[in-house]
């Protein structure tokens, strides 16, 4: 049975010489293996499309229950990540959790929050453009909390839980683990679980990452301050949510760390 679909590698293993497994991200089965024939070979068609982070369009031969790249179109290539060694922790790290995280054989065209494919390749793209407009950490973060919105686990950041409030002028804190806002007119000072008294622009950033379309939920700019606390808040929040850890998020702290050091 042949299947036909946009997709984006978001994992690579090779076999022997000329061949490799890539696991690519669709909307319609989730993530999937496949094997890539003699995609090494430096005149196969498959060169670029089983590259990793490649944005193509698969032909997918599906016999029992494993998948045969039959041929693949090349949609935009994301190859220049790679002249970056912190744009392309960051962007295998984006991969790393996708892969991972998302489910297979599992049509995601019935998530709400709308392609997971485009999502992926608008966060690749603009960790590509980072620094123009926004810093990695601003698009990690972005990427964090979104992702986690698209996976299920949306934070209400609507309005203050107890009272209704939008806004409050002594502050709105987050509760990570309850997953709410409270103002802080609301909140319990006996309360014992974590919780974060968030900065104005932090809280906005939050609302424009989670409730804006797709191709705005990148676009918005805080302090220094703010995107320090909103990075461990999203941060924090997705392994938690997610129950895991990845060793791309740790090695792209560290460079990060590294550079500041530096500076």
């Amino acid at each position: 049975m042949l299947l036909t679909c946009d997709g984006i590698v978001v994992g690579r293993r090779e076999i022997g010489e000329n061949s490799c497994f890539i696991d690519i991200l669709t909307d319609e089965l989730g993530v999937v293996e496949a094997t890539a024939h003699g995609a090494n070979k430096i005149n196969s068609n498959l060169l670029s499309s089983a590259a990793l982070f490649s944005y193509s369009e698969f032909c997918l031969n599906k016999n029992k229950l494993r998948y045969t790249v039959n041929s693949a179109k090349p949609k935009f290539s994301f190859h220049e990540l790679s002249r970056d060694i912190e744009k392309l922790a960051l962007a295998s790290y984006f991969a790393q959790a996708v892969k991972f995280c998302t489910p297979s054989e599992q049509n995601q065209r019935e998530n709400k929050e709308g392609s997971l494919v485009r999502f992926l390749a608008v966060s690749l793209y603009e960790t590509l453009h980072a620094g123009e407009k926004r810093t990695l950490t601003a698009v990690k973060s972005a990427f964090e909390l979104r992702y986690s919105a698209m996976l299920g686990f949306a934070p209400n950041l609507v309005a203050c839980h107890n009272c209704g409030r939008y806004d409050c002028e002594n502050g709105m804190l987050f509760l990570s683990r309850k997953s709410k806002l409270v103002c802080a007119d609301c909140f319990n000072p006996d309360f014992e679980g974590e919780r974060v008294m968030l900065f104005p622009e932090t809280l906005n950033a939050m609302r424009n990452i989670v409730f804006s379309p797709l191709d705005r939920c990148f676009k918005f700019a805080v302090s220094a301050d703010a995107e320090k606390q909103l990075s461990a808040i999203t941060e924090d929040y997705f392994l938690y949510r997610t129950e895991r850890s990845f060793t791309s998020l740790k090695y792209f702290n560290d460079l990060i760390k590294g550079i500041d050091k530096s500076e």
